[in-house]
């Protein structure tokens, strides 16, 4: 048959003919074109075909929650309030309308009126799994972590591939579990909704923490975006590359805080600590209570050689109770270069102090703040005067206040292990790391187990937070105690990679390792020892380390360190 143009426009106009009865046919195609494009986030476009569908005589709860979610994409409170706050929805979109009023209410401060929008969201539809994640956000803002936890694991009962329930259980393992378990949820996730821009880039950031920087770096380059390449770049080493990279990212992006740091890390990296230094003293200043820059700039001007300035601008924050171990150990390195050994000593010993034991979890956002932050109080002044029952009783009535909080849990295992009741403090850190299982939390659950025990606490932790340094070296400590050293080496290499190489206790057990192993025939245990001993002379380790790697012809150095070691010890 042969299709003739007059044929064609006849057809046309009998479709539009056809359209044009009644309007219900309109209205639907447009309705399916405003789902279309609220879940893609085009909001511009939703806001014409919304005024489309106003001018028909489709009743507006059909669309009400779609044209006040669109509002909420654009920024537009008043306008979704005008859509939303009567709560007229039909039954296929109820669900949804009490959770964006939900959202309206959150974002103008109304946490009450959103916990009864999403009880609404609940009653309407109780299978939904998108009303579960909004209720366990709502609870985990509260501060009620633990409800939090129960209502993402009964969204993934109710929708096992829905993708922000699958979502947010990431984001609660990244807290509770460990970044290998949540890049595995975020991997889910994302097989569900595979061109979601913020899903993709959160899975590449949990994949970088997981220490996969390779499947990250296959994520982040499908956006052709200079500056997020530069993140994968630089943490999976390629200094170089992520330096060409940034400087390919547009001059406006380039000049927010995050990039200023990203190009000071990769000057560290690269050697050009002047540089360095120079952009993270002008970065301290504009965000002065920011630690890690901080730390930063002093180990750029002790690589610098600028041990005076060190000296000068860290030596009396590193002395307080601010100063971190990091910080103090870069202190006493730098007087230690100056020849002034007391000082260099103090400070070096400070390093070596463990103060996670009794440091309790950083506050989350819990509700009537004022009271909660006043019960922390207590209990720190009551644990720091050695009033144990007192912080225990303080403890517990902060626990029955906030019954789902997690701080309150672990500060109640700070003041039952201050009281040397370490299977209770057990089950206290126990219940907190349920929501938050970081490093100083399960250094202190370590502290109330015996060695194994502690041991497997702290592998766990390691193989599921790859890139944490500190983690891997003591995991390796336990391996190496259990003559398990094919597994110390694997921790102690990654530790290495990852931050410690001038740790002389980290070096010195290298050094071991490579006895242990018989790797290089003896050499590579001496050239472990060495290089503890250089990063640093008085430490007790290397100094063990390389008294027993060195050859026994070396009888005049042997000695030396013998005696250096047993004044040390005082044996």
């Amino acid at each position: 048959m042969i299709f003739r143009p007059d044929l064609a426009f006849a057809l046309a106009l009998l479709c539009t003919a056809a359209a044009s009865c009644g309007g219900a046919p309109v209205a639907s195609n447009d309705l399916e074109q405003l789902r279309s494009q609220v879940a893609r986030g085009d909001a511009g476009a939703a806001q014409l075909t919304v005024d489309r569908l106003a001018k028909t005589d489709r009743d507006r709860s059909v669309y009400a929650a779609y044209a006040g979610e669109a509002a909420l994409q654009r920024g537009d409170l008043a306008e979704a309030r005008s859509w939303l706050a009567d709560g007229r929805f039909d039954q296929a979109t109820a669900s949804l309308g009490f959770r964006m009023l939900a959202d309206l209410e959150l974002r103008e401060g109304n946490v009450t009126a959103a916990a009864a929008a999403l009880e609404q969201a609940r009653t309407a539809a109780p299978g939904d799994p998108r009303v579960w994640v909004s209720i366990g956000r709502l609870r985990y803002r509260l501060g009620n972590q633990l409800a939090a936890i129960e209502a993402a694991e009964r969204a993934i009962e109710l929708g096992p591939d829905d993708v922000e329930a699958l979502r947010f259980r990431g984001q609660l393992a990244r807290d509770s579990e460990g970044m290998v378990p949540a890049a595995q949820w975020f991997e889910r996730a994302v097989a569900q909704v595979a061109n979601e821009r913020s899903l993709q880039l959160e899975y590449a950031a949990t994949l970088l923490d997981a220490g996969e920087s390779g499947r990250a770096e296959a994520v982040l380059a499908q956006f052709d975006d200079p500056y997020l390449n530069a993140i994968g770049l630089a943490r999976g080493g390629d200094f170089v590359a992520a330096r060409e990279a940034l400087e390919l990212t547009e001059d406006t992006r380039r000049e927010t805080a995050a990039a200023k740091l990203l190009s000071a890390i990769i000057d560290v990296e690269l050697g050009n600590y002047q540089s360095a230094a120079q952009e993270l003293d002008r970065l301290g200043q504009e965000q002065p209570a920011n630690h890690r820059i901080r730390d930063l700039l002093a180990f750029a001007l002790s690589r610098n050689g600028s041990e005076q300035e060190l000296i000068y601008r860290f030596a009396e924050e590193a002395r307080g109770p601010g100063g971190s171990p990091w910080l103090r150990t870069l202190v006493g390195r730098a007087y230690e270069a100056l020849d002034e050994r007391e000082e260099a000593a103090l400070f070096l010993d400070l390093a070596a102090i463990d103060q996670t034991a009794l440091r309790p979890i950083p506050p989350g956002d819990i509700q009537d703040r004022d009271d909660a932050a006043a019960l922390r109080s207590s209990i720190r002044s009551a644990l720091r005067q050695g009033d144990v029952e007192r912080a225990t009783a303080i403890a517990r009535s902060f626990g029955a206040k906030f019954p789902q909080s997690a701080d309150a849990a672990a500060l109640l295992g700070d003041a039952l292990l201050s009281g040397n009741d370490k299977d209770g403090a057990y089950a206290a850190y126990e219940e907190a790391a349920r929501v938050r299982r970081n490093w100083p939390l399960v250094l202190r659950m370590a502290a109330t187990r015996e060695r194994a025990d502690a041991a497997r606490l702290i592998a766990a932790f390691a193989e599921a937070n790859p890139l944490h340094a500190e983690a891997a070296a003591m995991a390796a400590d336990g391996y190496a105690a259990a003559g398990q050293w094919q597994d110390a080496v694997r921790l102690l290499d990654r530790a290495l990679e990852n931050g410690m190489r001038n740790v002389p206790w980290v070096l010195a057990a290298r050094s071991v390792a490579a006895r242990e192993l018989g790797e290089g025939d003896g050499v590579d245990q001496l050239d472990w020892a060495i290089e503890a001993y250089e990063t640093q002379r008085m430490n007790q380790p290397a100094i063990a380390a390389l008294l027993a790697a060195l050859p026994e012809k070396d009888a005049q150095l042997r000695s030396e360190l013998a005696a250096k070691l047993r004044a040390l010890t005082g044996t």
